[in-house]
Parts: structure tokens; sequence; C-alpha cells
């Protein structure tokens, strides 16, 4: 079967590897325009999955009219790929995060599925568990990635990509936040400042685990990117 997969709204991130966390940084890149949210990522096989459903400036929280402004963002970007949200059969988020799960409710008539972990950690009633390595379509496979959060997930897909007019087979890695962007992965760096964040030392091994899994990343947040051996993975 010929799976696809597509970034329908791409992320961006507020600190990269580079900089210095302050809250100054943050609300420049809010003042520009930048809201943090994750990639929206669209994976059409026997199902049509939706992986993270994005939300941007999650520090403004749950008002109204940012719901508002997320909830027909993405409305908008579904529209453009010539979809609408009850299009959607599965959601699967990577992680318990707003940035990641805010929209959800766009898709009140989709499956929604994340790791085990997580459903059972945050009591998760409507979600359906789903366990390391599991199939949950035809080639789309999930991997535990811990460290950023303890119950955080991501997905591999084997695809197909235009290559000069020609398809060619690869296996994506869609991260979440295992890998938050180029930057973190070139660098060897992980997202620390969240409150639930669990380990340096399993999230450099989940990175690890991706990069060997994977011919190309699509991160958390940015843009996707060939798979490469930085520096750091040769200690």
């Amino acid at each position: 079967m010929d799976v696809k997969c597509k970034i329908i709204k791409q992320g961006s991130c507020t600190l990269e590897a580079q900089e210095i966390a302050s809250p100054t940084t943050l609300n420049i890149k809010y003042d520009l325009g930048i809201g943090g949210g994750s990639n929206v990522i669209l994976i059409e096989s026997d199902k049509r999955i939706l992986v993270d459903t994005g939300f941007d400036y999650e520090t403004v929280g749950l008002s109204l009219e940012n719901v508002e402004r997320n909830m027909k963002n993405l409305i908008s970007a579904l529209q453009c790929h010539g979809h609408s949200p009850d299009d959607i059969e599965v959601v699967f988020i990577t992680h318990w995060h707003l940035d990641h799960y805010g929209n959800l409710d766009i898709f009140d008539r989709a499956q929604r599925m994340a790791s085990r972990p997580v459903v059972e950690g945050s009591n998760l009633m409507d979600f359906i568990p789903v366990d390391d390595g599991e199939e949950i379509a035809e080639g789309v496979t999930v991997v535990y990635t811990p460290g950023h959060t303890l119950g955080h997930a991501s997905v591999l897909v084997d695809s197909e990509v235009a290559l000069r007019g020609h398809g060619l087979k690869c296996r994506l890695g869609l991260a979440g936040d295992a890998i938050v962007s180029l930057g973190y992965f070139d660098k060897g760096k992980v997202w620390t400042y969240n409150e639930d964040f669990y380990s340096k030392e399993e999230a450099m091994k989940s990175m690890k685990k991706l990069a060997k899994a994977s011919d190309i990343i699509i991160p958390g947040h940015g843009v996707p990117f060939l798979t490469f051996a930085p520096k750091w993975m040769e200690d």
C-alpha cells in the first residue's frame, strides 16, 4: 500500500538550541508571531491519522480568543489539503503537552490514541492505549521514546517521497519532542524546560533510536531533515 505522509501545519520553536531561556526571548518570539505550536502531520494509510494537533501560544492558555484562533487555523490548514476534521479517523498524541494536543476537541469523531503510559498516567478515559512497537495502521508503527516526558512516544512511517519525479521508499520518523528541532538534534540537546521532564539520559537514547530507525526525521517543531550522524552520536 502507498502510505502518504504530509505536514499540514508546521510548528515553530520559541527557543532554539543556541538561545538562552528567558521570558524576554519568549515574549519577543510571540510578538513576532512565533507561536511555538507543534508540527501537525497527516498520515494516509488504510486509516487517515493525524499525529499531534498543535496549539500556538500555549502560555497564553485556554482563553476563548486563543482557543478559537487555534481551531480556525488548524481547520483552515486541513481544508487547504482537501480535508475536514470529520475526515480524520485517528488522532495520535505523542505526549500530553498543550502545544501538541490543544486542538484535540476539533476531532470529536476520531479515535484518540497515545502511549499506554500517557493514557494511564493522565487518566485519559476516552483514549486507546498503544504499546511500544504496535502497528496502528499499515506501515505506521508507534515507538516509545521516553526522556522529554516519561510516556513520550514517536511514530515510524514507511512511506514514499518524490525524488526527481520518481517515488523513493523511505522511513519517516515522526519524532514529537523526542527531537524538538533540527538545531537540537545537531547539537545533541534536549528540551528540559517542562516541569515533567523525565531523563536526559533516556532522551539521548531516544534521539539515537529515532536517528538509526529513520531516513527522514520530522521533529516536533520546525522543518523535517534527512537523517545524519552529528558528532555527539559518535560518543
